[in-house]
């Protein structure tokens, strides 16, 4: 099962989402002159140029949403996860249909009145249908420009500001811990392994709850790999290659397994960290 919480690539960059929104905006157009869904095989004035205008019904929604994602994005401490990736497919999909729907009531059929059922079946009939073309499109279109990004490493954030409490599935189950001292959780099963530093050096403690709970409740917490949860604070070395990618921190010498998204910007956040030390 997938959870929703996990961290994905996010396309923050405007240069890129109008980019993209220019790709989908040119795509469908396209697919209403070949595959005709309104009829317009009917010949009529400036038939081919009327279509096209159906890409500003994309790119405007595209374009427009970008400042609350990226808004959403910055309020994460700069993490998008997949339920978000969902949220705003499904919102931004719904205003595309109704953008289409006013274009294609005004300007293509030329009518003057309508109904909220006018529009449900606009969206049944003609939205629907396309989504399983543009989306897989769309979302291949944000990955790909997508990218993870960490904060840099920040000396202060080490100190022993707030203190925080990580609650198991039991209700006797908890831990008390400053939010600076948690260094990293492992996942085994229906248990989460979490490792936390103390004046006695790195303790251990075995909750029952899974990874995306325990997540929600630590704020330095970043997923790099399905099993592992990680304050980036204690990273100490990123290492690997295109095969095989992990990172090791400070405390224990357990080697942790990353994704690729997250190898670049680890080693980017390190190698930035290291010049600022030297410095």
């Amino acid at each position: 099962m997938i959870s929703l919480n996990k961290t994905i690539a996010y396309t923050k960059n405007w240069k890129h989402t109008f980019l993209i929104a220019l790709l989908l905006g040119a795509v469908v157009p396209v697919l209403l002159m070949t595959l005709e869904p309104f009829d317009s095989s009917n010949s009529f004035a400036y038939k081919y140029l009327i279509l096209s205008g159906y890409a500003f019904c994309i790119i405007i929604p595209i374009v427009s949403i970008h400042p609350i994602e990226n808004y959403v994005y910055k309020v994460q401490t700069n993490r998008w996860f997949i339920l978000n990736e969902c949220i705003y497919i499904i919102s931004t999909l719904f205003i595309i249909f109704v953008f289409s729907f006013f274009y294609h009531f005004f300007v293509v059929s030329g009518l003057s009145s309508f109904t909220s059922e006018l529009i449900w079946n606009f969206i049944t009939s003609f939205g629907l249908p396309f989504t399983p073309i543009v989306v897989p499109l769309w979302l291949y279109l944000r990955s790909k420009y997508g990218q993870i990004e960490v904060p840099a490493y920040d000396k202060a954030n080490t100190k022993h500001v707030k203190q925080i409490t990580i609650i198991g599935n039991n209700k006797s189950e908890s831990l008390n811990i400053f939010e600076s001292d948690f260094i990293f959780a492992k996942a085994q099963q229906n248990y989460v392994d979490v490792y936390y530093n103390t004046e006695h050096g790195m303790q251990q403690k075995t909750l029952r709850s899974t990874l995306s709970n325990v997540m929600k409740q630590l704020p330095k917490a970043w997923q790099v790999h399905r099993s592992y949860l990680v304050n980036l604070d204690y990273l100490k070395t990123v290492e690997g290659n295109a095969r095989k990618r992990f990172i090791r921190i400070t405390a224990t010498e357990e080697t942790i397994p990353i994704s690729q998204l997250y190898y670049k910007a680890l080693n980017n956040r390190h190698s930035n960290s290291s010049q600022e030390l030297q410095n």
